[in-house]
């Protein structure tokens, strides 16, 4: 077991430090240094939950230690070890036994597999700490990493507080990255197919004592058990995990609550290559999950959506996400606000599809008797194909736009857009903020189903290897497009 150590342990080789970032490295060190935190009234205690499913003995108590070694003793009321179901053997008895010399730790378990959120709530039930401060099982503390999440809690009840995150190697058990001190360490998509990548942006500068943040990742933060209590908890028809992090994030902000990223408190985590969670219904619960949110909290922006989650359309139209009653109720008990003014005031920079946009769906070629598609792992950069069209939406949805721009939005905002040879899809220069479609990026669809480029009044085409932009001829079928 390797004992926690001060960030201060780690510098950045030269050749990865600019001027700049080591700057900013020594202004966050001096600002968190110098934090004065109260001691009249004192700092409230924490209950630290951590949830574990067949967790390798190592990494677990690796965590455990973590919290016991950075976190003073004052504060930390307890660690409440979540058992959901495990079936290794090592986690049962043993760990029982193990804990004991421990004192503050506690194992408590759920006999069936329910998941995550079923699992935060169990633990939250027994907590006895004024804040609730929920860890993934594969974490190290930073020392001094709990002072600030509790100071804030303390000047702010209402605040969701994160700390700012750091990378564990996955094979190393090294910090294989930089803290990064003025925001996240990595854009994460919150829900896949919504609305675009959600960020943290650094609004409060370096050494800031919070950043606010539109979303958060959900798997370690702090909030105060009354305001946990009073705000909602979680969705406890929500199964397994996925989706409770971004409800969370709507649910607090537009309910009067606000999340907030603490750069001074670091956190470093195990980012797996693949999930870890195992679904016994299945991997459906996710859609689900992410159902249940947009129908209570994203109003009419739910149909964007859907209309790149088909799964999640269905059941939407079938209505086999089970009884919402109880949190349309805490919506209005709470008065809460509605998504226009979340996306209005909390995440004013980012792009909203349109509601209705001209057309959307695949696209398919008269000639080619196939759809345009993207092709696999392709973030921009590469050219697209043909492809049998299969009505599944993901690397043949594309939407035609308002603003005539021809957007692949599944994962991250593309745009087809023309060049020498075949075209092929980059970032979209519209944001709907201060900026227009470049001509490169224009696109006319005319009556007789003619794709045309603005910049280079060339038409698309499926004939060849992949599409490109010809000289225009509507009685060429390879060029005749239409959108299903």
């Amino acid at each position: 077991m390797r004992h926690v150590r001060d960030p201060a342990a780690f510098p950045l080789k030269s050749s990865e430090e600019s001027v700049d970032s080591a700057m900013k490295r020594d202004q966050w060190e001096r600002g968190c240094i110098e934090q004065r935190f109260k001691r009249c009234p004192p700092l409230p205690t924490t209950s630290v939950i951590i949830v574990f499913h067949n967790e390798a003995w190592s990494t677990l108590l690796r965590t455990v230690y973590s919290v016991l070694y950075s976190s003073p003793a004052i504060l930390l009321k307890e660690i409440i070890l979540v058992d959901d179901a495990s079936t290794d053997e090592y986690l049962k008895d043993e760990l029982d036994n193990y804990v004991k010399q421990l004192q503050i730790v506690q194992v408590i378990r759920q006999l069936e597999r329910k998941g995550l959120i079923t699992a935060r709530l169990l633990g939250a039930s027994v907590a006895t700490g004024d804040v609730l401060t929920f860890l993934d099982a594969h974490c190290e503390c930073f020392h001094g990493w709990l002072e600030p999440l509790l100071s804030r809690i303390a000047e702010e009840p209402t605040a969701v507080v994160s700390p700012d995150i750091t990378t564990i190697d996955l094979n190393t058990f090294e910090f294989s990255k930089p803290i990064q001190y003025g925001k996240q360490h990595s854009r994460v998509n919150f829900i896949r197919n919504l609305l675009v990548y959600l960020v943290n942006e650094d609004r409060n500068g370096v050494g800031g004592t919070f950043k606010r943040t539109p979303t958060f990742a959900g798997g370690l933060f702090a909030i105060s058990k009354t305001y946990f209590e009073h705000i909602g908890s979680y969705d406890d028809q929500m199964e397994i995990w996925g989706g409770e992090n971004v409800e969370m994030s709507f649910r607090v902000w537009q309910c009067g609550g606000q999340l907030e990223i603490i750069p001074c408190s670091v956190v470093g985590h195990v980012f797996r290559s693949k999930s870890p969670h195992t679904f016994p219904k299945g991997t459906q619960v996710i859609s689900r999950n992410q159902v249940r949110l947009a129908e209570v909290w994203m109003d009419d922006y739910k149909e964007i959506f859907y209309r790149r989650n088909q799964q999640a359309s269905q059941m939407a139209r079938e209505k086999t996400y089970g009884d919402l009653s109880e949190r349309l109720e805490l919506k209005e008990r709470l008065h809460c606000k509605n998504f226009t003014w979340y996306l209005q005031t909390i995440y004013p920079e980012i792009f909203i599809p349109d509601l209705t946009p001209a057309f959307y769906g695949a696209i398919r070629n008269e000639g080619a008797k196939r759809c345009l598609d993207v092709g696999e792992n392709n973030h921009g950069g590469k050219p697209l194909i043909m492809y049998p069209c299969h009505g599944m939406g993901g690397n043949q949805y594309f939407e035609y736009t308002s603003q005539r721009d021809l957007r692949h939005n599944i994962g991250k905002q593309l745009c087809l857009r023309s060049k020498l040879g075949p075209v092929e899809l980059g970032e979209c220069h519209y944001t709907g903020k201060h900026s227009r479609v470049p001509e490169n990026e224009e696109w006319d669809l005319t009556k007789e189903h003619l794709l045309i480029n603005m910049a280079s009044k060339k038409c698309l085409s499926a004939r060849g290897e992949h599409p490109s932009l010809v000289s225009c001829n509507s009685a060429d079928p390879y060029q005749l497009w239409y959108f299903s």
